[in-house]
């Protein structure tokens, strides 16, 4: 039997996560504003974010230099982990187009459902697979009709690919650590990694580190604060009370909520065939939320 409190807990961990969903989704449509290279945007967004939260952590930083060994190099192994994902999804869109990278992205519920099931033993659902599916199928029928398979999009396909294994990677190392640290000190402590290890990259590429135009730097901050403090920040707080796979399956969303913030700020209108596949992402997120066990299975993966 659930007590009310984990029920409770689990309610708002929905909440955050759909909150985080909306916010993480807006990176491609803020990403506009300015024009520094993506690894640049990559760094300073992670860095800033880090920054940021880091006074919200406040004492809980200690928690950060108290890891065993064991969970400092799994931090770490995080942080870098989403450093490579941002730029492996950087150079899929800039070598394929963005509904080939967003399709073949798509793929991460299937990957990280499998994945946590392997390390942490949590059985994906009848549910769970059908809501899977009919995400899929929304975002296939959102984008099928630009998908392209020409052989000088293989590498960027390929790259998509990677750039999922990578998130999924990122989040199971993140949710074995997140489980004895506070979720504020956490994110604080892998953003900063994550921005480190592109600060690396950026220097390597002799690409500029602190002389940005202001429209850049007001990108950098709305990417940090929007996408990554707000967004992902809430998505890893979800990771302690909600199974990995169902996070995954509902950001699906995604293609949703960013659609609607590019009609919103940018006036882009809505093509009327993406709104079948729109239908079919809502479906299956009530699939996946309305599902009886849910709530039982996310307190005994805690």
């Amino acid at each position: 039997m659930i007590d009310s409190a984990a029920m409770d807990a689990t309610r708002k961990a929905w909440l955050f996560l759909f909150v985080g969903i909306v916010a993480a989704s807006q990176s491609g449509n803020l990403v506009r504003i300015g024009n520094a290279s993506p690894f640049a945007i990559t760094t300073w967004r992670l860095a800033l974010a880090s920054l940021m939260l880091a006074p919200l952590a406040g004492r809980h930083l200690v928690e950060l230099a108290r890891l065993g060994r064991r969970d400092m190099i799994l931090l770490l192994g995080a942080g870098i982990a989403l450093a490579l994902h941002f730029f492996s999804w950087i150079a899929a869109v800039q070598h394929t187009t963005v509904a080939n990278a967003s399709i073949f992205f798509s793929i991460n519920p299937v990957i990280t459902a499998l994945a946590g099931w392997l390390f942490y033993r949590e059985m994906p659902s009848r549910r769970l697979a059908l809501s899977i599916v009919l995400g899929l199928g929304g975002v296939l029928f959102i984008g099928i009709s630009d998908l392209d398979f020409a052989p000088e999009r293989f590498a960027g396909n390929a790259l998509s690919v990677l750039s999922s294994l990578l998130f999924t990677v990122y989040f199971l190392l993140g949710k074995r650590v997140r489980q004895t640290v506070d979720s504020r000190a956490y994110v604080t402590g892998v953003y900063g990694i994550a921005a480190l290890t592109g600060l690396l990259v950026v220097m390597l590429l002799g690409q500029p580190v602190i002389d940005h135009s202001a429209r850049n730097w007001t990108c950098f901050a709305l990417m940090a604060l929007i996408p990554t403090m707000i967004g992902h920040t809430a998505l890893n707080h979800g990771l302690r009370y909600i199974q990995a796979g169902r996070i995954s399956a509902a950001m699906l969303l995604e293609p949703l909520t960013a659609g609607l913030g590019a009609a919103i700020f940018w006036g882009e209108s809505v093509q009327p065939h993406t709104i079948g596949g729109y239908i079919l992402i809502c479906v299956s997120v009530l699939v996946l939320i309305l599902e009886p066990t849910a709530r039982k299975n996310a307190t005994n993966s805690r």
